[in-house]
């Protein structure tokens, strides 16, 4: 008689195209974790770089945790949302598959989200260049700075939390109802301001991930589109706000343009 497997804790979904040069790396980096139990969907909708080949080496290596979709999307945003109807974990994320996870990261989130009750979580990360070395460590240090204690009016002055550290458990998830397809470029951004709506995060101070910058990153190639979505996206979530919701949005649109600045000194 056939047995179900086990559900895993974690499932990780990386929407992936034409991320070649990075790919095995990011797998690896979920999949090596130890200590937990992890599924890993990559949602690829037609790379052509050798992507496929690679991802269906890793697929045999990894015995049953690495499932493959090849399937044509609506963006990022649909990819993800794919990919976490089809994940049997009870925690998850979505890691870039230029990105990768710390060693030991998904250990240390387990045990603030094997709940019942929605919760959410999120660490620190790096900074790396295309080659995997340290990249702009005073941008690291202030977002460290900014993170370090969290409030919902404080998210909506800018975006500080980073996307690949950051955990929720499948109550959260059901409960807000995945990414907003209308939302290419900041669809993380809204997704933690409508998380901190219904609880705070739990803040961890370890640096869980690794932020990748390079020429073809997304967020290179079009930081002022990202910036100008960024606020557009906090004006939604602070109406209805009075006074205080005003005074965000005053520190956000200051704060962007100082990153807008930051970006153009740092670009690749």
């Amino acid at each position: 008689m056939a047995t179900t497997a086990p559900s895993p804790l974690f499932s990780i979904i990386m929407p992936s195209f034409q991320q070649g040069a990075f790919l095995e790396e990011a797998v690896r980096s979920v999949l090596d974790q130890q200590g937990v139990e992890v599924e890993l969907l990559v949602m690829d909708p037609g790379s052509t770089d050798g992507s496929r080949e690679l991802l269906l080496r890793l697929q045999q290596e990894y015995d049953g945790r690495l499932a493959l979709h090849f399937e044509p999307d609506l963006g990022q945003s649909d990819a993800i949302n794919r990919g976490m109807s089809m994940a049997r974990g009870r925690i998850l994320s979505w890691l870039n598959s230029d990105d990768r996870l710390r060693p030991g990261a998904l250990a240390r989130v387990a045990g603030c989200l094997n709940s019942q009750e929605p919760r959410w979580a999120y660490g620190r990360a790096g900074m790396i260049d295309e080659r995997g070395r340290p990249h702009a460590s005073f941008i690291v240090r202030y977002k460290n700075w900014r993170s370090r204690k969290f409030s919902r009016l404080k998210l909506l002055t800018e975006n500080f939390i980073p996307q690949m550290a950051v955990f929720w458990n499948r109550a959260l998830w059901v409960m807000v109802g995945g990414l907003d397809l209308e939302k290419h470029l900041d669809m993380d951004y809204d997704l933690w301001l409508r998380f901190a709506k219904l609880t705070r995060p739990v803040v961890l101070q370890e640096e869980l991930a690794d932020f990748r910058v390079h020429r073809q990153a997304k967020g290179s190639r079009q930081s002022t589109e990202q910036l100008t979505g960024a606020l557009a996206t906090a004006r939604e979530h602070a109406a209805g706000l009075g006074f205080s919701g005003d005074l965000a949005l005053l520190l956000h649109r200051l704060l962007s343009w100082r990153t807008r600045l930051l970006y153009r000194w740092l670009k690749p």
